[in-house]
């Protein structure tokens, strides 16, 4: 028995020497597994719960005007910071705290007691609250220091220069669309701690030093931006609009120096501000141009041969385009004009004609060659591009577009493209940022004005220029000659579709007209005054602006301030050239001063207009057409014949190609088709 009793206790050793040789041999494998298969990762791991890794915020760069005026700079804040590890009592905490930080209780209980090492409670608090805190000395509450963005100027260009959020991430403007180059590279700093935060002395330390961001200066001009924005306030002040843009620009290299919109904001509290006033709308929002549109059309029509100065038009106060009637804006029409008096008058229905006498196709591209319905590349975020075509595209449409209807443009579409009439030619590409400087290798990149290309001819902007200048002179810009100094000029008034007293009215303005140093574009929105048209509302804007301007940067009056414009009288006889070959003609049309417009494909001339016999000026425009489908379905507008002589409204008609009927001597007094009708070329015109 006791045998047996033995031989069971010894199986029962074996059994525990067994068990525990296994569960040894299972330590030893963990033992291995950890401390040698697996050691860098247990290390890593024991390494990370000691050692802290803080990310260091990066000095953002600074923004300054053009030359060196602070938009923009940074200061330093407190943050209110807590190590959840070293808090007892967190709703106690938390209790003491909500009073002070902006946040309330619940929220600063649940951001205490997250299993982390250190968490943010409120950043960028005032000094007031920093110290109010602190003196309070709650165990586990500290701050670190934070940069903060300060705009000195406050609301100045603040729609320009825009702003950073809490984060000193760019939001809007400059601070946006060069954040990239503001914001830097942050640092880092890694620090061995012990169980409850504290440093360990000679513990891991390594330091990487944030890299401070670049300093932008602006191509904006302070003293010229506090100028454009103090006009846009006493207009409001003044009529009633929602608000008004201004741009003022160097013309020979899109260079900005004023690029200003009411209402505005203050950056430094945006958010207390509707985010319509953070908007930039100079280049953000697009609307109808009205008759400044005209300065293109007119461009277009020179460049490609169509009409040049002494071409003459008649406006009897409209003129019908399919179903449309078009009106102009004075009643009863502006009578005979030739190219400077449409212009300098604004003439709806002599602009519906050149717009007309233009291929579709080549006006469109001309067209988008300044760049309309594109975005012209502005360094600003939320550029809009307009609209060129809103859809289908046809006469009423080419008829309205010329006189800047039935299209959109942004404020700096047209300043940019007008720049391309005043420097000659050349479309650039708006510059609002002069240079960058990079502080750490204190190395200054200059950002060189972009040219784009070539719109027009100089002989055609010098031409346009005239325009301007007469119009100025002469014409609908009349109130906005400036003493002592030549100035080139357009108005624009278009009122809103389906609101019969709301318009938007515009004014560009060249300085000097013949060789401009400066450009000026005016626009007021949602005007309701009863004396809507330009010349009554913002006219007097550029008026003191320009004043301001001129003196402020050293413009030079003009040693000749008033066009000496003469118009040859009616010298130069128009010969039969049908049958005749088409160089040689244009060569003997131009040789006696003329110029010539050759229309269609042939080898010979089937039809010309003025047609044979009639007297012209020196500089007009003789067309020959080479084939017939290029004026079998030709419209042309009848001019008004009332009141002429039979020899008067024979030279009339046939400039514009028309026969007459029924008159030998007298004066007309009727005609059939009516003036402002749009019937085919080379008809016959019943008068009595």
């Amino acid at each position: 028995m006791a045998d047996k009793y033995h031989v069971i206790i010894k199986e029962r050793i074996k059994l525990l020497f067994i068990f525990l040789l296994v569960l040894l041999i299972i330590l030893a494998g963990r033992l291995v597994w950890i401390q040698v298969l697996q050691s860098d990762y247990y290390g890593s791991m024991a390494l990370n719960q000691r050692v802290r890794d803080l990310s260091l915020d990066t000095n953002r760069g600074n923004i300054y005007d053009l030359n060196g005026r602070e938009f923009a700079v940074n200061t330093k804040r407190k943050t209110v910071i807590a190590f959840p590890d070293q808090i007892d009592d967190p709703a106690n905490v938390a209790s003491l705290l909500a009073g002070i930080l902006s946040i309330d209780e619940t929220n600063i209980k649940s951001r205490i007691e997250r299993d982390a090492f250190l968490v943010y409670l409120e950043r960028k608090v005032s000094e007031d609250t920093y110290k109010e805190i602190e003196e309070m000395n709650i165990p586990g509450i500290s701050y670190v220091h934070e940069d903060k963005r300060l705009y000195p100027q406050d609301n100045l260009a603040g729609q320009i220069v825009g702003f950073a959020g809490i984060d000193n991430f760019g939001l809007e403007g400059i601070e946006l669309s060069y954040n990239n180059d503001l914001e830097g590279v942050p640092g880092r700093t890694l620090q061995e701690q012990d169980a409850v935060g504290r440093s360990i002395p000679d513990g891991i330390m390594d330091y990487i030093p944030p890299q401070e961001g670049n300093d932008i200066f602006l191509t904006i001009d302070e003293i010229s931006q506090f100028y454009a924005e103090r006009e846009l306030e006493r207009a409001m002040d003044k009529h009633e609009i929602s608000g008004g843009s201004i741009v003022v620009m160097r013309p020979e290299d899109g260079s900005i120096l004023a690029l200003a919109n009411k209402p505005d904001f203050n950056p430094n509290n945006f958010n207390e501000y509707t985010q319509n006033n953070w908007r930039n709308k100079a280049v953000q929002d697009s609307f109808e141009p009205g008759s400044i549109f005209k300065i293109f059309t007119a461009a277009l029509a020179f460049e490609y041969g169509y009409y040049d100065m002494n071409d003459y038009f008649s406006d009897p106060g409209h003129i019908n385009v399919g179903r449309e009637r078009i009106h102009s804006w004075r009643r009863g029409g502006h009578g005979w004009q030739d190219f400077r008096d449409i212009f300098a008058n604004s003439s709806n229905p002599g602009f519906v004609k050149v717009g007309l006498s233009m291929e579709p196709d080549e006006y469109l591209t001309g067209l988008r060659s300044f760049n309309f319905g594109n975005k012209t590349g502005i360094q600003f975020p939320g550029e809009a591009s307009g609209i060129l075509v809103p859809g289908q595209y046809t006469d009423i449409e080419q008829a309205t577009m010329s006189f800047g209807h039935g299209l959109t443009a942004t404020p700096i579409q047209l300043a940019t493209a007008v720049s391309a009439i005043a420097n000659g030619g050349y479309l650039y590409e708006p510059r609002i940022v002069d240079r960058i400087y990079n502080k750490e290798q204190s190395k200054e990149e200059i950002i060189e004005p972009n040219k784009i290309r070539q719109v027009i001819s100089e002989d055609t902007a010098e031409k346009v220029k005239d325009l301007m200048i007469n119009a100025v002179a002469t014409g609908t810009g009349s109130t906005a000659g400036i003493d002592g100094y030549l100035v080139g000029g357009k108005t624009g008034t278009s009122r809103h579709y389906g609101e019969e007293d709301r318009y938007d009215t515009s004014f560009v303005g060249l300085l000097p007209g013949d060789n401009p140093e400066l450009l000026i574009y005016i626009v007021l929105y949602d005007l309701e005054d009863d004396n809507y048209y330009a010349s009554e509302n913002v006219v007097p804007v550029f008026n003191s602006l320009a004043e301001n301007l001129v003196r402020h940067l050293d413009i030079s009056p003009a040693s000749q301030p008033f066009p000496d414009i003469n118009i040859p009288e009616n010298n130069i006889n128009i010969d039969d050239y049908k049958n005749t070959e088409p160089g040689h003609t244009e060569e003997v049309l131009r040789n006696k001063d003329l110029n010539v417009k050759l229309i269609g494909e042939g080898e010979k001339i089937l039809a010309q207009t003025p047609l044979p016999g009639t007297t012209v000026n020196e500089k007009s425009t003789v067309r020959l057409y080479l084939d017939e489908e290029s004026f079998e379905s030709k419209k042309v507008v009848v001019p008004d014949l009332e009141g002429l002589s039979a020899f008067e409204a024979e030279q009339r008609a046939w400039r514009f190609g028309f026969k007459t009927n029924g008159m030998i001597s007298g004066s007309v007094n009727n005609q059939d088709p009516s003036p402002g009708d749009r019937v085919d070329i080379f008809s016959s015109i019943n008068i009595e």
